[in-house]
């Protein structure tokens, strides 16, 4: 998934862990708690 969206933005791997650390940043607290919970969902279903 990560080297997918390095391939479609022209970003390094690592640009791309980053990018995605500073979005998270701008959300608000319930929204992250919802982004991480559809992320641990993905980890237990084997998605990632």
């Amino acid at each position: 998934m990560v080297q997918k969206k390095a391939l479609e933005t022209r970003l390094t791997l690592k640009e791309v862990i980053y990018m995605g650390m500073l979005a998270i940043d701008e959300l608000d607290e319930q929204r992250r708690e919802q982004l991480a919970d559809r992320v641990h969902q993905m980890q237990v279903n084997g998605e990632i």
